[in-house]
């Protein structure tokens, strides 16, 4: 696979396990771990840019701390967030898509209203 090509998330097949006796105690710990996971990796490479440019002299913390966002900035940063909020509940949206349409109305209001919040 050359470098260009998008890389493809892995799914499990099969059904789900559970291991818990409620199952929405599962699917919270699935998009808890999910979550988890994504904040790792991202302090990890933030952790390293900020040592790299720290050593090489281009910016230290405080510049860093101080540093303010423009409009295009921010608005990055949304579409960033839907984006995370729709893989860590990706889980609930995947068992939501066989429920009937008023189901499905109720749980995108809710969306909204979180998405809304951020």
């Amino acid at each position: 696979m050359s470098s260009a090509e998008p890389k493809l998330k892995r799914r499990a097949k099969g059904k789900r396990p559970f291991y818990f006796s409620d199952p929405d105690i599962d699917r919270l710990l699935s998009m808890l771990m999910a979550l988890a996971g994504e904040l790792s990796v991202t302090r990890d490479r933030l952790d390293t840019l900020e040592r790299v440019a720290q050593a090489k002299g281009l910016l230290s913390q405080a510049d860093i701390e101080a540093f303010e966002l423009d409009e295009q900035a921010l608005s990055d940063r949304a579409a960033r967030h839907q984006v995370l909020f729709k893989e860590v509940t990706r889980i609930i949206s995947a068992e939501l898509e066989g429920l009937d349409d008023s189901d499905a109305t109720e749980y995108a209001e809710v969306v909204a209203q979180v998405e809304r919040d951020d």
